[in-house]
């Protein structure tokens, strides 16, 4: 969580001086994750029944940007957080699980604000810190019994995208769509895993892209 909280702390005072230059715009709105390779993938029988949807899980977040631009190029600092939980009941008992995903990103922007609709293109670079927890809670003869696990790791990250903004006031913005291509980039590593012989045993993954892709909507000002 500090490398998240501090890369984001970087990204805002990279766009600092843009900021500064014309005046700073703040984005925040709802985000949509659909996330590749990840536990518990969207039910084929959902209303978005396609190849794309169906191999990837939807998180939902938020996103919080930061932008300055001098003359249509600028600077964008980009926050996301997205989770998908989930809570299983059984007798005596329950299972609840969350899966977390941070973005954490930096980058030129470009923007056409000669209108009230006004389009916008940018590329960043950054972090990407995916974090899964379980929990089990069991209530028997004995008293009640909980029990734990979680693993996360962090990993370069990158976006490019853009989206729309339309002006509805002197200061404010609907951002109408916003889409970003998210990929993260995941090294090697070794995990313990249980082997067939029933020992724990190490087991190296090798890293590859997940590609993700992130969609917002919200307000602008």
């Amino acid at each position: 969580m500090l490398k998240t909280l501090l890369a984001t702390v970087v990204c805002i005072l990279i766009t600092a001086p843009f900021a500064s230059a014309q005046g700073p715009e703040f984005f925040i709105g709802y985000s949509n994750l659909q996330a590749e390779g990840l536990p518990e993938r969207n039910d084929p029988n959902w209303v978005f029944n396609t190849d794309f949807f169906r191999a990837r899980t939807t998180l939902h977040g938020v996103n919080a940007e930061l932008s300055g631009y001098v003359k249509g190029v600028g600077i964008t600092g980009d926050f996301s957080f997205n989770r998908k939980g989930r809570t299983d009941a059984f007798t005596g008992g329950e299972d609840e699980r969350h899966l977390d995903t941070y973005y954490f990103l930096a980058g030129p922007s470009f923007k056409f604000s000669s209108s009230k609709v006004q389009p916008f293109a940018r590329v960043m670079a950054g972090g990407a810190h995916t974090r899964f927890e379980a929990e089990r809670e069991f209530t028997g003869v004995l008293g009640t019994t909980s029990s734990s696990f979680e693993v996360g790791a962090t990993d370069f990250a990158a976006a490019a995208g853009g989206g729309i903004d339309i002006q509805v006031g002197e200061r404010m913005k609907l951002r109408v769509v916003q889409f970003d291509w998210t990929p993260v980039f995941l090294r090697d590593r070794t995990v313990q895993v249980l082997g067939t012989n029933g020992l724990i045993q190490p087991s190296t993954l090798n890293g590859q892209r997940q590609d993700n892709f992130r969609f917002s909507f919200g307000v602008a000002f």
